[in-house]
């Protein structure tokens, strides 16, 4: 096989969790209908977790028990199914089973440092009639909004027709993104830590949205009607129909990468107009700055990554705490101003990425309890 066994098993966790990436789920579906090893050990998965007990304990990983009966039950249909295959087969799907349970346990720590589980994450919507609807969870079902329907797929929420002029709010908790496909077809990516809040309907002559985060928009073109970001601060996008990225986290210092068309960004003092591949930057009552943007190092989160370019370890660690939802704490303040430059892996373990930068910036790491210390 071209991809490791430890490829494989990841991408296949990370589709029964629904949360695979569209292009990890295009080359699993390519391996899927070329290898017939990885289709027989794919069936498996899925007839593991799709009925019976081992359904139920995907739906509620919660208590120490629960963990025991999953782990009794891969081991049980692990020996099933190595009986039946042969060959490289029996190896994939011993690793894979092994995998699930690995994956799914708190992670053992290096030697000396103390690792923290992490809680569960919830993506939620809430809609101003007051109905709460968890979009973790999946499942292809249609909620009504009013008149209006939304379909949520545990990765996508798509929001159709109907005459609604409730608002909704999404929020998108560390370590998850998610998208959202609006009532006009604008797509909204969002980043980890991210609240969007938006119509359920867009019905008036402006669409006009909400960012707090990070957020890749899409935008449906629609010259009658124009489309309006607000964001911290009171500075606003406005546009046509175009494709950017929008950086809110810090609320004093907000980017707006524009990918391709043409945006305005208003704020009470200035009206700026960027070119594709220019990035807006505006930090408190300051001028607008314009620069040329490295679109690699913008949107490397939307392939789950992060692309560091001589970036301080104190920025570095934000990123951190959106992604692996872990509380981070300098105990020199000297360290956060050491530089690192290198790429995190969403799909691999923060305790890859801490051994990276400790070997290459010179920076120590220890866990006291669930809280991460660098030193």
């Amino acid at each position: 096989m071209d991809h490791t066994a430890e490829e494989i098993k990841s991408l296949m966790i990370d589709k029964l969790d629904n949360h695979i990436d569209p292009e990890d789920e295009l080359l699993l579906q390519r391996l899927i209908s070329e290898q017939e090893d990885v289709q027989l050990m794919w069936e498996e998965m899925q007839q593991l977790f799709s009925v019976g007990k081992g359904k139920e304990l995907m739906e509620k990983l919660d208590t120490g028990e629960e963990w025991e009966n999953l782990n009794r039950e891969l081991k049980k249909a692990g020996r099933k199914r190595i009986i039946r295959y042969t060959g490289i087969a029996a190896g994939i799907a011993a690793a894979v089973i092994a995998a699930v349970v690995y994956l799914r346990l708190p992670q053992a720590a290096a030697p000396g440092k103390t690792m923290a589980t992490t809680p569960a994450k919830t993506i939620l919507l809430k809609i101003d009639n007051g109905k709460e609807i968890d979009l973790s969870t999946g499942g292809n079902e249609a909620i009504v909004a009013g008149d209006a329907h939304l379909h949520n797929n545990g990765k996508t929420l798509t929001l159709q027709g109907g005459a609604s002029n409730q608002w909704s709010t999404i929020s998108v908790p560390p370590g998850m993104d998610y998208q959202v496909k609006l009532s006009d077809s604008s797509i909204l990516w969002l980043n980890a830590a991210t609240t969007a809040h938006f119509p359920v309907n867009f019905s008036g002559k402006i669409r006009e949205i909400d960012i707090r985060g990070e957020a890749y928009l899409q935008v449906a073109k629609d010259a009658s009607r124009p489309f309006i970001v607000h964001l911290p601060g009171g500075a606003a996008i406005e546009v046509l129909g175009t494709s950017f990225n929008i950086n809110s986290y810090d609320p004093a210092i907000v980017k707006v990468a524009l990918v391709e068309g043409n945006v305005n960004m208003r704020t009470s003092a200035q009206t700026i107009s960027l070119k594709p591949g220019y990035q807006a930057s505006l930090s408190g009552n300051s001028p607008v700055k314009v620069a040329p943007f490295d679109q690699r190092q913008v949107l490397s989160w939307m392939k789950g990554q992060y692309i560091f370019s001589n970036t301080p370890v104190h920025e570095i660690a934000l990123t951190l705490q959106r992604w692996y939802d872990v509380e981070i704490v300098m105990d020199n303040a000297a360290v956060g101003e050491k530089c690192f430059t290198g790429v995190i892996n969403k799909q691999k373990k923060l305790q890859d990425f801490l051994e990276s930068l400790a070997s290459t910036a010179e920076v120590s790491y220890y866990f006291k309890g669930s809280v991460l210390h660098f030193k």
